[in-house]
Order: C-alpha cells, then structure tokens, then sequence
C-alpha cells in the first residue's frame, strides 16, 4: 500500500476533500484509478485491474474502491476489503501532480474516521530511504509498525510472494502485548483466505 504524502497540512486543500466510493459502473472514475494504479504499483504488487472491476461488480464483496476528490478534481484512491471487525487497506496512491499538498495524510485520517474500527495494512520492509519514509508517513497518521515477519502472497501466477511488515490502526492490542501474537496471526490468515484466496499457513 503507497499512499507517501510528504507535504504539509494545508487546510485550504481540504475543504473539499471527500472519499467517494465508486462502483464497476462509474467508468470515469475507474479509468482515472486504473492510470494511477498501474503508475503506482510495480506488477508483483498488483491484481490485474479487471479483477478489480469484477469484485466491484458482486453485491456480496467486502472490496470497497473510494475515489479522493477535491471538489470536483480527482486526486487518488484508497481500495479496502471491510468486515464488521476490521478494515484492511489494499492500495492507497495519491496522484503525482497533488503529491506534497497533504492530501494523503487527511484522506487516511477522514478514512478511519469513517470506519471506525481497526484498520490494517501492509507496508514494504524498511530497506531504503522511500519505504522508511512512507512507515513515517502511516506512523504519523497514528498506525503502529509491526516487525514480526510477514509475507505477501503472490497476486497471480508467476508473480513472487514479497517480504512485508503490517501497520495496524485501532488494533485491540498492540505488538509487544501478550495478546498480539494471537491477534497478528487472525490477521494474517485472513488476509491470505479471503485477499490472495491462499490457505492459511502456506505462507508463514
């Protein structure tokens, strides 16, 4: 999930602001979204895009796309599967040409206003300045960096499962508690069961 956002607050940008959710029919939306998905995301970090629109499609779906939305001028997109329990952040990218105006930081924080339960998602292991940055970035939205060791599965055939850490938001308990150990696994094998349809234990 990307989402850096570097710039600061500037709350002549975000009075507007607003997280629309679209559906497989807003074909505008969804082709704006596509442009800055394929931009964002090397191929092993993403499902192909008609996948998507498909799982839009299904009334019984937990996937949700929101469009971000400045007045009316697009401005990026976060995708999350929601159960009554928890919210898990797919993608996140905010579109190159706003990036530094601090669209990123206010659209997770009207985001997890709006859920209103734990929220989870997966960031690339801090191995260069970028990824340091970007957990920066979610820490400062008030996510917690998780180092237990995590693995993304593959989203295709072909494509190469990837060292990840979690960040949780609003977790009932914290890493580092006698609980979490518990709690991280729940999460983890579900994320594999219903987002990479893999069975639980097969990447561990």
């Amino acid at each position: 999930m990307e989402g850096d956002d570097n710039g600061s607050a500037d709350l002549n940008f975000y009075d507007m602001l607003n997280l629309k959710t679209i559906t497989a029919a807003d074909s505008e939306a969804l082709s704006y979204i596509e442009g800055l998905y394929l931009q964002s995301f090397p191929p092993d970090e993403r499902r192909p895009f008609d996948h998507i629109v498909a799982m839009l499609r299904r009334e019984d779906s937990p996937f949700v796309m929101r469009l971000l939305c400045d007045d009316d001028r697009m401005v990026g997109f976060i995708s999350c599967w929601e159960w009554p329990d928890m919210v898990y952040g797919e993608h996140f990218a905010v579109d190159p040409s706003t990036r530094g105006k601090g669209y990123g930081g206010e659209a997770l924080r009207v985001l997890c206003g709006e859920i209103n339960r734990p929220m989870v998602l997966e960031v690339e292991c801090p191995g260069d300045e970028m990824s340091r940055r970007r957990i920066g970035f979610y820490q400062r939205a008030g996510f917690v960096l998780s180092t237990r060791p995590y693995v993304q599965p593959p989203y295709f055939d072909g494509a190469a499962p990837l060292p990840m850490y979690l960040m949780f938001y609003g977790a009932p308990s914290q890493p580092g508690s006698e609980l979490f150990d518990g709690y991280f696994a729940s999460v983890r094998d579900r994320l594999h069961r219903c987002v990479y349809d893999v069975e639980p234990g097969k990447y561990v």
